[in-house]
């Protein structure tokens, strides 16, 4: 960043002599200085008086950090999880078994009779709500997640376009051997693209669909001020003029992008790891912490570089690079704590041999890179003996730890919201084609069953008991710590359009945030420690007036697997279907691929939605015809925030490469958030 502006210093200079220089891709460079670091936002908008002269201060104002990340753990996934808690309650309280159901008739008749005609509007239609541990955090807000278009806009504006940066070509990488790719390039690698007049692309700050520029920023008239909005549960022709409900399906972000937002206080381009809109790495707040004496870390339900957690420890221009991450989380960032699944790419020797030649298992076994310990579940092990080793170790005495939870596996076992881990619908589906090839037909190839057989499940620690440990192992650092606690399976589970699996997950991230809130309690509260709990993005689901009776019955019934129809269809609905124009500015533009609509390809009968009390998408569409993101604002809850940070940046500015972003009434972007974690950490502005 320095080099940018003395860049741009020496360019004004040149200009101001009269001499003519070569554009840049910077747009007013010699303006007003802005704000490049989250110090100089704060500062710009007023949160602190003045900028800290030393990188690393010990004024004693730091506080511990912790970010928890429900990974498309929308406004409704929380109503949805916290109902469902509560039922599960009321039924244990009536004296239910909740894994098997009721066990007489006389018990069924009654329980059901209790829930008979049970309605949303008997829990709650809007705001914070309650029911699940964070939910009882003081402070509460919404949060922006906006995306990019950069180049050219995705196909049917299905998510924002992935690995389109400011330079030329796509980053998503290909390899044919280790070393060698044949797709894609290394950050940085590429030259600068050109627009149509083959002059350096400028980054255009304005929104995408209502002024043609490159941000796609959220809309209060065509998606709702909140994420409550009454027209999201309003039928086809009574929802409000200007209304739009399909505009938060379009041009959604990652959540390689938006955790980056929140990792490094810069916005970046789809599918880039916290690094800018030129595929220059960004420092992470890990990096910051561990600079100053401090540790730092993640823990995930999903692989450990996967996108979300890889974005606070790891740099790559692709989240599919997985060289580049591994190099940049053990040779650059080097983290106290890496928990996750080890599988595929995504974790330190991930395809060792195929798209890289260094084994950093065996490095990391050597002690190339300090004092790691890898830990494990093995089969015929007990779950605690796996984490047990945590127990003597200090990362004030150089310990770090991995842990590969569960070894060669992709996610964490979902509970189901039984908590029986059995009798889950497992999907798999096959595409029927045309002779062009398009898509005509989605046919489900699903069974019941479970994922982990018994003796695996014996063997894997619970999320809950990972995170208990890990931050217990990071509260001995002296200086302090930022932790970083993803639950990947809520996305994964919504992807897959599958409420049984989502609503463990929910349990799960419940569970999990209440140890971490015994443990701030046991450690000096909310004077020494913060905690954010949100989420990367949303996704676009809808529960029906009646959710919280058919969940009730489901479990009375002991058939809570059914909340997902066997017919459900993971994934695949809109990126096969021909989907609805979009507009850039003035322009129109159409969908050129599919020939089917999402209605036709989805796979739930009509009448399934009333059954099963709510819906994935457009409910016109069908219930089953959206498992991808959307750019609806997502839920913070939040304590120990220093200062009201986070309430004093509602609606403010922030600034993409040199360039002013407007902000959103009453909400604030992931930048933000970075921010005040940053405020917090550091004791900014005390």
């Amino acid at each position: 960043r320095s080099n940018s502006i003395l860049c741009a210093m020496m360019l004004c200079a040149i200009a101001s002599l009269g001499f003519s220089v070569t554009p840049t891709p910077e747009p007013d460079t010699c303006a007003a200085p802005v704000p490049h670091t989250a110090e100089q936002l704060l500062f710009k908008h007023g949160v602190i008086d003045e900028l800290r002269r030393e990188k690393c201060p010990n004024n004693g104002n730091n506080k511990n950090v912790i970010l928890v990340v429900g990974d498309g753990m929308g406004w409704e996934m929380i109503r949805a999880g916290a109902i469902a808690k509560k039922v599960l309650a009321e039924l244990t309280d009536m004296g239910i078994d909740t894994t098997v159901g009721a066990t007489s008739d006389a018990q069924k008749a009654s329980a059901k009779a209790m829930f008979a005609g049970r309605k949303l509007s008997d829990y709650y239609t809007e705001g914070k709500g309650d029911g699940l541990s964070f939910q009882n955090l003081p402070e509460y807000g919404l949060m922006t997640t906006s995306a990019m278009v950069i180049q050219e806009a995705s196909e049917g504006a299905w998510y924002s376009p992935s690995g389109q940066s400011m330079l030329e070509g796509s980053t998503s990488p290909s390899f044919s051997a280790p070393n060698v790719m044949t797709g894609g390039h290394d950050n940085e690698m590429a030259p600068l693209a050109l627009d149509a007049e083959g002059k350096p692309l400028v980054f255009d700050p304005r929104d995408y669909e209502s002024e043609g520029g490159m941000m796609v920023l959220w809309d209060d008239v065509k998606g709702g001020k909140y994420p409550w909005d009454e027209n999201y549960y309003k039928p086809e022709g009574e929802r409000s003029l200007g209304f739009d409900i399909r505009f938060k399906q379009r041009h959604a972000t990652d959540s390689a992008s938006t955790a980056g937002a929140m990792a490094t206080g810069i916005k970046t381009f789809t599918g880039g790891i916290s690094c800018d809109i030129y595929e220059a790495p960004v420092t992470t707040i890990v990096e910051e912490a561990m600079h100053c004496g401090m540790h730092g870390g993640v823990v995930s339900s999903v692989p450990m570089l996967h996108a979300t957690p890889a974005a606070f420890i790891s740099h790559s221009n692709h989240r599919n690079n997985g060289p580049q991450l591994q190099r940049t989380m053990m040779e650059t960032v080097n983290p106290t704590l890496a928990i996750g699944n080890c599988n595929g790419r995504n974790y330190p020797g991930g395809r060792f041999g195929v798209e890289h030649d260094i084994d950093y298992q065996a490095r990391i076994a050597d002690g190339y890179y300090g004092k790691w310990t890898v830990l494990r579940n093995e089969i015929g092990k007990p779950a605690d003996q796996a984490l047990a080793p945590m127990a003597t170790m200090d990362p004030d005495d150089g310990h770090k730890v991995m842990g590969c939870f569960p070894d060669q596996a992709s996610n964490m076992p979902y509970r189901g919201v039984d908590s029986t881990y059995s009798d889950a619908v497992q999907q798999n589906l096959e595409a029927v084609r045309d002779a062009a090839g398009n898509v005509i037909a989605l046919n489900h190839l699903n069974e019941m069953g479970h994922a982990y057989t018994p003796d695996e499940l014996a063997s894997i620690p619970k999320m809950k008991d990972i995170v208990k440990h890990s931050i217990e192992f990071l509260g001995k650092s002296d200086k302090g710590f930022f932790l970083m606690y993803e639950q990947g399976d809520i996305d994964w589970a919504a992807h897959a359009n599958h409420m049984d699996d989502m609503l463990g997950a929910m349990l799960d991230i419940d569970d999990s945030v209440q140890e971490i809130m015994t443990w701030i309690d046991n450690n000096g509260g909310y004077e020494k420690n913060a905690l954010y709990v949100t989420a990367d993005h949303d996704h676009f689901l809808t529960l029906k007036s009646n959710f919280p009776e058919v969940v009730a019955n489901f479990l009375i019934d002991g058939e809570s697997h059914k909340i997902t129809p066997l017919t459900t269809l993971s994934g695949g609905v809109e990126g096969a279907a021909k989907l609805p124009a979009h507009n850039k500015g003035d322009e129109t533009i159409e969908d050129t691929t599919g020939v089917k609509t999402m209605s036709e390809l989805q796979g739930w009968e009509e009448g399934t939605i009333d059954q099963v009390g709510h819906f994935w998408g457009v409910e016109e569409d069908g219930g089953n015809a959206w498992g991808s993101h959307s750019s609806k604002p997502v839920p913070v809850s939040y304590g120990g925030d220093t200062g009201d940070c986070l309430k004093k940046l509602e609606g403010k500015s922030y600034w993409v490469h040199g360039h002013e972003v407007r902000g959103s009434p009453e909400k604030f972007d992931q930048v933000h958030l970075h921010a005040c974690m940053r405020k917090a950490l550091f004791g900014l502005g005390m």
